[in-house]
Order: C-alpha cells, then structure tokens, then sequence
C-alpha cells in the first residue's frame, strides 16, 4: 500500500474531502495536519450531507482511524458539535484521536481575532475562529496545548493567565470577559469531553505504510507561500506535513494536488481571474459557491494557469485531480489564463509580480464550451471532445510552464556540469556546431504532431 497526501492546490474549497472520503475506503489511517475550525470539508453518507471542520474525511469508515496533527488548532467546543454531528448520522467517534501536542482554541482567542478584524483598516478577511490568535500564543510558546486537557485544574490556571494577559494588552475588555461567561463554561466541559480522545499519535503515523494524509485550505493560502497577507496563520502546502505530523516528505509516495477546473477565493485578497460580470455569477450559482465553515459567497474567476504551476513547484505534485467540471457545462466559451501581464511586461512567472499582485492582468487562452452535461462520466475518453479539449489546454499550459522553468534549469545544470575548455565543453559544442540539437528538436516535433493526432 502506499502513502499518500490530498493537498488544495488553490485558495481552498477545490474539493478535498471529497477526494479523501473516495480514496478513505482503501487506507488504515487519514489525518489532518494544519488548521483547525476555519476549514470546511464536505462529504456524503446514505444522500446525507455532513460538513466537517477539525474530524479528518476518513471518519464515514468506522475502521479507519482519523488524526488530528500537532500542527493542527483545536477548538474544543467546535469539535464536540462535530462529534455530536457525527453520532447523529450513524458514525462512530471511538476511531478519532487526537495529539497531545496539538494547540488549543479558546473562547479568549476567537475574541481577540474578531476585536483584531473589527479595529484594522486593512481587513484581512478572517473567519473569526480564534485560528491565527492560537497560533501565536504558540509560537510565543504561550499555548495551551491538548495534553494540558488532562489536567482541569492546571488548564483552568492556564486560561487564567490567558485571560489576564489579553486584558493587559487590551486585547480584550472586561465588558468582552463578561459576555463570553457562558462559553468559557462551555469550554471546560468541551474539554473534558474530548480528554479521552488525545494521545500521542506518532506511533500511528509510522506504525502503517497505508496511510492518507488530508490538507485543509489551499496552498495559495500558504503563511510562507500564499498571496499573504491574505493567507491563513498555518502552512497547507506539503511541507507542513513533516512539521503537523512528523511524517517526513521522503516517506509519501504520492503528493496529490487538487484543482477546480476554475478559481475560487473566500475572504479579501488578490484574484487576478475573478469575475465581475455574469459568468462569474453563473459559476457561483451552478457551482453552489458558498463557503462550508462562515457561508460567505465565494469569489469565482477563469482557472489560472501560472498560479497552478507555482503551486505544484511548491509542493511537488506528482498527481493532480480536477473536480467540478461539470459546472462548466453550460458555458459557450470557457477561458483559461496562462499569461500575466503588469506594467507592460509579461510573464508566465507568478513570483514575477509578487508585490504587485493587485495589478496584474491576466492573459486568457479562449476555448469553445460543450454544452452537455458531464456528470456521472467516470472516463476521459466518454466525456465531449470540446471538454476533452479543455482539460488538454489546462494540462498542455502547465506543462508548457513547466518545461519553460525546467529549460532555465537544465541549461544551469549542463553549463555548471561543463569545465570551459574541457572535455564535456568540447563534445557539447561539438554537436552544437554540427546541428544535433536541431535535429532532436525536430524530430520530437514530428513525434507530438502525430500524438496530438491520435
């Protein structure tokens, strides 16, 4: 069996966990690694729709365990909702467990993160789930972690001290602690609820070579890696996976990266595609464009192919799903960016205008829609040709991007590889003047015309 990874290669909502539920029924284990009850994953049981926020997709088996990483935030009120949720749909919560080293969300948190939104003037878009206030009690080494669960009275101390700490820094007021009173009492008996779930899950990350290992948000909302400012406070992207699970990257063999067949955005930001116009309603209606976690509409726009390129640099895809094609089924022309351009310079680089990612303008390739529906059509040879050929222009434009980076690259490797005068200088040249490379060129061509053909 093998190890495998579900990671959003955009803004989030790509479709994840419908993804993990699919390839859940084939593993022993599925965890989570970054975030907490800002994320939104919806799945299916019997017709019944089920929104999961913190509970890996892995919990529609009863015989699968389900993880919840250290990198992870947890929300102990939030996650008793969902345990409930879960119960009522028939499903056990006895394979949920959670690490003892995951940082926990308080009441205290989510007010300073909605007291933050509401005082800034440049508005990041939070959801208001206490997720980036966490974060930095943690990195501050201030946090409440799950193992201090198991002690009520040395957590009711340490909330204390939170407390007292926001008040000091006028994070919060008194009138705030006043109307939180209930929650906190709520919090205490989350608490003790979700007590018997932590453990140290390190054992079950390598104890099983049949894993799969399930991302929330996406990777352009990456802390080190996304448009930031507006990103999320953890990192989504593959390399949080070694940090949020301690499961090193050489150990996954298969980093999938999922993909809309267009763009969605939740929150403020930059979206160099995003449509103002009726197409952009259209996407949003027909594809339900609704966030799972706050409900807010989410921004729709044309698939952009330089930032899916940059992301699968980042994360080393070596498979890529799209989902949602389907919604593209009424559409008379479909569009997809493979070019930005600002200040009259172009390029195919997302990083090239990374300080200017307001300004850019995208650079669209125009294909025909095929007016049909695509649902229920498990293989690409049955779906349109015109669909068909759409999902070829997206595959052929990040391919084309790829290769363009990987040309720089190899011209790099073959010119530090060479000694000027030497042996290996000699014989490139060599070839270079007697027309080699043109040839190979050449014949390459004529092998991708007669592919493209069949």
């Amino acid at each position: 069996m093998a190890i495998s990874a579900i990671i959003g290669g955009q803004w989030g909502d790509e479709g994840k966990g419908k993804v993990v539920d699919l390839l859940s029924s084939n593993v022993d284990v599925v965890a989570r690694y970054q975030g907490g009850a800002n994320a939104g994953h919806t799945v299916y049981k019997d017709n019944q729709k089920i929104v999961l926020h913190q509970i890996p997709s892995g919990v529609m088996r009863s015989d699968c365990k389900c993880l919840l990483g250290n990198g992870m935030v947890i929300d102990p009120i939030e996650l008793v909702k969902e345990f409930e949720n879960v119960k009522s749909k028939g499903l056990t919560i006895d394979n949920i467990f959670i690490s003892m080293n995951a940082h926990i969300t308080s009441p205290i948190h989510k007010l300073i993160d909605i007291n933050s939104e509401n005082k800034s003037k440049n508005k990041i878009g939070t959801t208001g789930k206490g997720i980036g206030p966490t974060y930095v009690d943690k990195y501050n080494r201030k946090g409440i972690r799950a193992c201090d669960l198991l002690d009520s009275e040395n957590l009711k101390s340490k909330i204390e001290v939170q407390i007292n700490r926001a008040l000091n820094s006028q994070q919060i007021s008194s009138n705030d602690l006043k109307s939180i009173k209930d929650e906190l009492d709520n919090f205490f008996s989350a608490c003790s609820i979700i007590a018997s779930h932590i453990t140290d899950i390190i054992p079950m990350v390598h104890g099983t070579d049949n894993l799969l290992v399930e991302g929330a948000q996406g990777t352009l909302l990456d802390i080190d890696h996304g448009t930031y400012p507006f990103v999320t406070s953890s990192n989504p992207s593959s390399g949080g996976i070694t940090t949020g699970l301690g499961l090193p990257l050489n150990k996954i063999d298969r980093l999938i990266g999922i993909f809309k067949a267009y763009t969605t955005r939740v929150g403020n930001g930059p979206f160099p595609t995003e449509l103002f116009d009726q197409d952009g309603e259209k996407l949003q209606n027909i594809g339900k464009e609704f966030g799972a976690t706050t409900g807010r509409p989410r921004r729709c726009g044309w698939f952009d192919a330089p930032l899916a390129n940059y992301s699968i640099m980042i994360n080393g895809f070596n498979e890529i799903t799209m989902t949602k094609l389907d919604i593209l089924d009424e559409f008379d022309e479909i569009k997809v960016c493979t070019e930005y351009e600002c200040n009259g310079k172009r390029s195919k680089n997302l990083s090239t205008f990374i300080n200017q990612f307001e300004d850019i303008k995208p650079i669209y390739t125009k294909v025909p829609g095929w007016k049909c529906s695509t649902v229920g059509i498990d293989s690409f040879n049955n779906l349109p040709k015109k669909a068909q050929e759409y999902i070829t222009s997206l595959y052929f434009a990040l391919a084309g991007l790829a290769l363009e980076n990987s040309d720089k690259n190899m011209k790099k490797f073959v010119y530090d590889s060479q000694t000027p005068g030497g042996l290996n200088w000699q014989g490139v040249n060599q070839l270079r003047k007697a027309g080699y490379y043109k040839l190979l060129q050449g014949s390459l061509d004529n092998l991708l015309k007669r592919l493209n053909k069949s």
